[in-house]
């Protein structure tokens, strides 16, 4: 392959920046085959697997020859996996043999329909799977298009028993093959198969990489499912890029008891460790001094927030209270992307406080322009969400007329660059819509339209984030984003969760517009007197109507567990409302 004393840092660093992630592990391998990659943790914070390179490679191409023998290059391989290192190797096999990866959540009762809908979308024959998986998911899918699902126990597949060559580092690879299938969190509507390329992925990686400064001493602690883009990408394969050894553990661990998340953190030195905005907020609330004993953070350097709208009470609540245990403020690196980029977008410039801009919230809401606020009552404080990484050109267009706007205005955010990924599968006439927008009166380019409103703050270069276009709400020419009005919700009370309220609106049979707030209340406040559940209620009717100027036509409270989100933790706003509509949920009256 190579000569490995001729190899310097410099040249690793090179290589695998050019090479695809499959290629990058087998350089890997063959460079530190006895160097831990991943340990996977459990539920209690302890080492339940772990996995070297070599034995990953290996692994994976044993799965790759499995495949090829079986199917033809291109076919789906929908990949059914419960948090832990089988779903890697599965994922990199299909890649190593030329056959797309279809990641997806385990089938549940909640999510049988969006499995099916993914499995025939995506024209799936084959499911890799455990045996445990394979013993129980055919019956969710009994008298449905995925009952003939051909299921293969992944514990079935021998590992390859050579060691990785010449031919295996990738060079030869097309890059505008589809890699996998990014199935959309589906927070707006129906999932769609994002067409995710070899050249997307190893461009977005690299992207990473250099932004935030990473090498192979930069150790990570990952949580997000492997099925989002987040989880994948971020969590899975830039460790196998930049040669470092990453811990990994389940969502539902790190919502229930953050301390093993960030015990992790410190226990296995962590240069980079993040997530969503919610889970954060999920530290604080669930902070308990005398359990942090021991726990020192001022090996994190690099601490992502994105995936959500980023709050600066969060950070700021996050950053005080964890700054005795070593955490420093400048850690937090706020940033934007989505799956039809591939991943990431914006963030950083690192090792720098996060940019802040304090804006007049009236007109952001009505003009859509970035003015300073006239007084402190008007005045509302965005987070920047990094500058633009390279190669990415933000656009921001006015969604109607398609016009390019100027600094300081608030419209969608557009992106072209080649880790755009290459439409949604099977879906043109969507494809055409998003990924080939054109800007009104100039050349010929194609934008992707990513449905996000925002804009770039002429003195910092920062990309803000205001909203989702399709969950806006228009009240008497205003544009509302519902997800000022939920952290308003959430801060009148003082006793509600975060992430726990959802903000839509609907027209009613007289073609009037309704606001409607559904909140999801935990069990102790379920427990309380009726009398208090509707003082709860006229506390937040006031604080909408002085904060936001609207009135709220309903406020429903529901059981806990009820609130539909997104994997990502993003609140599912158009299922909430399809669900109100057409009354199919439970209502907890006071």
């Amino acid at each position: 392959m190579f000569q490995k004393s001729h190899l310097t840092a410099f040249d690793i660093f090179s290589i695998t920046g050019a090479l695809p992630v499959q290629g990058s592990l087998a350089l890997r391998a063959w460079l530190h085959p006895r160097k831990k990659l991943f340990t996977f943790l459990n539920d209690q914070g302890e080492e339940s697997d772990d996995v070297t390179y070599l034995d990953l490679w290996q692994r994976a191409r044993g799965i790759a020859d499995h495949l090829a023998a079986r199917y033809p290059a291109g076919e789906r391989i929908i990949l059914f996996f419960p948090q832990g290192l089988d779903f890697i190797a599965a994922f990199l096999g299909c890649l190593m043999s030329g056959h797309i990866a279809v990641p997806s959540p385990l089938p549940s009762r909640r999510r049988v329909d969006r499995c099916v809908k993914m499995i025939s979308d995506s024209d799936a024959r084959c499911a890799l799977a455990p045996t445990k998986v394979i013993d129980t998911a055919p019956l969710c899918f009994q008298d449905t298009l995925a009952a003939d699902l051909d299921w293969i126990p992944i514990e079935d597949i021998p590992s390859a028993s050579r060691l990785p060559g010449t031919s295996d580092c990738g060079r030869d690879e097309d890059p505008e093959r589809i890699a996998f299938l990014q199935y959309t969190s589906g927070s707006t509507a129906d999932p769609r198969g994002v067409m995710v390329t070899q050249r997307n992925i190893t461009i977005n990686l690299r992207l990473m990489r250099d932004s935030w400064e990473l090498d192979a001493d930069s150790n990570m602690v990952f949580w997000q499912p492997h099925h989002h883009d987040m989880g994948l990408i971020m969590g899975q394969l830039l460790p196998i890029l930049l040669g470092n050894h990453s811990v990994l553990m389940g969502p539902n661990t790190v919502v229930r008891q953050p301390l093993v998340w960030l015990r992790a953190i410190s226990d296995y030195r962590a240069a980079m460790a993040g997530g969503p905005n919610f889970i954060f907020d999920v530290a604080v609330e669930r902070y308990v001094e005398e359990k942090m004993t021991g726990i020192d953070l001022s090996c994190w350097k690099v601490a992502p927030n994105g995936a959500d709208v980023v709050r600066a009470t969060t950070i700021d609540r996050f950053t005080n209270l964890f700054a005795k245990h070593g955490f420093r403020p400048e850690t937090f690196v706020p940033c934007y992307g989505l799956a039809e980029a591939t991943l990431v977008v914006s963030g950083g410039p690192t090792r720098r406080l996060p940019r802040r801009t304090s804006v007049d919230a009236e007109e952001l809401r009505i003009r859509r322009r970035v003015l300073p606020p006239e007084s402190a009552q008007q005045a509302r404080e965005l987070v920047g969400c990094g500058e633009p990484a390279y190669p990415f050109e933000i656009a921001i267009v006015e969604p109607e007329t398609l016009n390019r706007l100027a600094a300081g205005k608030v419209g969608e955010i557009w992106l072209a660059g080649p880790s755009v990924t290459a439409g949604y599968w099977k879906n043109p006439a969507a494809t055409e819509r998003t990924f080939h927008a054109r800007i009104s009166g100039e050349a010929e380019k194609n934008y992707l339209r990513t449905g996000d409103l925002g804009f770039i703050h002429g003195t910092d270069l920062q990309l803000y984030i205001c909203g989702r276009l399709k969950d806006m709400i228009v009240w008497d020419g205003r544009s509302l984003h519902p997800e000022d009005i939920e952290h308003s919700i959430i801060e009148s009370a003082g006793i509600l969760k975060n992430q726990s309220c959802a903000v839509f609106g609907y027209h009613d049979e007289l073609q009037r517009q309704r606001i409607v707030s559904m909140i999801e209340i935990d069990r102790s406040l379920k427990r309380r007197p009726a009398e208090e559940l509707r003082d709860l209620k006229n506390r937040i009717r006031l604080s909408v109507t002085e904060e936001h100027g609207v009135p709220l036509s309903e406020i429903v409270f529901i059981p806990p567990n009820s609130l539909r989100k997104t994997t990502s933790g993003k609140i599912q706003r158009g299922v909430m409302r399809q669900l109100f509509l057409s009354q199919e949920f439970e209502v907890l009256e006071p």
